[in-house]
């Protein structure tokens, strides 16, 4: 269960809204479904998805919450993302996949690195198209600023990567 709401009121949610805009002719609208990587206690993603019909881009978020919170570890980017793709891909093969939030607090490990290692994973997923960076100081200091040597991790990574 999501939040006490059955997975499928969740699923009927989303197909609700979906054809509030399709009689409208809008047309021009990109439906990108993301759910959390599982996690302990979440619902299975299969339960949530509302219908090929019904998404046009699957996406996922994750977090690395590193050691800022008591439950939490430093978890790597394919430890983190792997099941996940892997599960949206068994689920809906062929759809178009985006990391729609990412981030790594700095607390328990290198988030420079560990910024390098996800672009890594991510570049060598042949079916993911790219990543949204959650970039907020709240729970913890998500930015990509939060100390330099992470704001000058994503330059580097990706100055080697498409130079």
């Amino acid at each position: 269960m999501t939040q006490g709401t059955q997975p499928s009121s969740y699923a009927a949610a989303w197909r609700h809204i979906h054809d509030l805009f399709a009689p409208k002719g809008a047309d021009n609208v990109k439906w990108v479904w993301a759910p959390n990587v599982q996690f302990e206690g979440s619902s299975p993603v299969a339960d949530l998805y509302p219908g090929d019909d019904y998404v046009d881009v699957l996406g996922v978020d994750g977090y690395n919450w590193g050691t800022t919170q008591s439950w939490s570890t430093w978890v790597e980017p394919a430890e983190l993302f792997g099941p996940g793709l892997d599960e949206l891909r068994n689920l809906v093969p062929r759809k178009p996949i985006l990391v729609t939030e990412v981030e790594s607090a700095d607390a328990g490990g290198s988030k420079a690195e560990w910024i390098g290692a996800l672009v890594d994973f991510l570049t060598a997923q042949d079916d993911v198209s790219g990543f949204v960076w959650f970039d907020h100081d709240k729970e913890a200091d998500w930015r990509l600023t939060s100390t330099p040597e992470s704001a000058a991790a994503l330059a580097d990574v990706l100055g080697r990567k498409y130079r």
